[in-house]
């Protein structure tokens, strides 16, 4: 009876202590199973995928037009330093025409017999409120 009673606290014994392995295995499974992601973490981790979804679309879409202004912006640029360069060419013929009307004029007024031109002759008015002049620059009257 009494070996029987040690073997039976034996036995106690070791099932007591195969329980308290028992329960540290299973805090520690608890405290897994703690720091796993739940059903609600999951479905907000869906939800975040669906707008970086959205927001990368949209950040295509952004690209795309953002390319298509900075050709507009670069044809914008080729044709204003081509209307530039077309008024440059412009003020240069215009004052090239200039100096030669200039030039003409000039040796026409030096030259009067030569290029069949008039000599510059001061005009005079007419008009009853203008004075004139003879002579010495003494009024007349009218």
């Amino acid at each position: 009876e009494k070996d029987t009673l040690i073997a039976k606290t034996e036995e106690v014994v070791e099932k007591d202590t195969l329980i308290v392995e028992k329960e540290k295995l299973y805090v520690e499974l608890k405290n897994i199973l703690a720091r796993q992601p739940g059903p609600e973490v999951a479905e907000q981790l869906n939800v975040y995928q669906t707008m970086l979804r959205e927001k990368t679309r949209q950040m295509k879409a952004m690209t795309s037009e953002l390319n298509m202004y900075q050709a507009q912006v670069n044809e914008y640029k080729y044709e204003k330093e081509r209307m530039i360069r077309e008024l440059q060419e412009l003020k240069r013929k215009y004052y090239e025409q200039r100096r030669k009307e200039r030039l003409m004029k000039e040796s026409t007024n030096m030259n009067p017999g030569m290029g069949g031109g008039k000599m510059a002759m001061p005009q005079q008015s007419d008009s009853p409120n203008h004075a004139k002049f003879t002579g010495g620059g003494f009024a007349m009257s009218t």
